[in-house]
């Protein structure tokens, strides 16, 4: 996508980002090199990253967010991450 594809009547909203995102990168990075039958190819860690965040609720922050939800622990993130990998390694979507 384009920057002006981001523009809603004057104001940009590129930068409000789903915070589970940067969770779920920390916690692929640590935990995939645990399972030594995972390929490491584009469509599984796709695939990984993709299921993970769709088994959270998104949390939608920017500049000066106000937060009004509990926050999740990172023990949550490793559970979500850990079961994601673990279903693309059996169910790989690709020969």
């Amino acid at each position: 996508m384009k920057k002006e594809d981001f523009d809603v009547f004057g104001v940009s909203v590129e930068t409000v980002k789903n915070k589970n995102e940067a969770k779920v990168i920390q916690f692929m990075r640590e935990l995939i090199p645990q399972f030594p039958e995972f390929d490491y190819c584009t469509i599984c860690i796709q695939d990984v990253y993709a299921l993970s965040l769709n088994q959270l609720s998104p949390r939608y922050i920017q500049a000066g967010t106000i937060v009004l939800r509990k926050e999740l622990k990172d023990e949550d993130y490793r559970d979500v991450v850990e079961n994601s990998i673990e279903q693309v390694i059996k169910n790989k979507n690709h020969p």
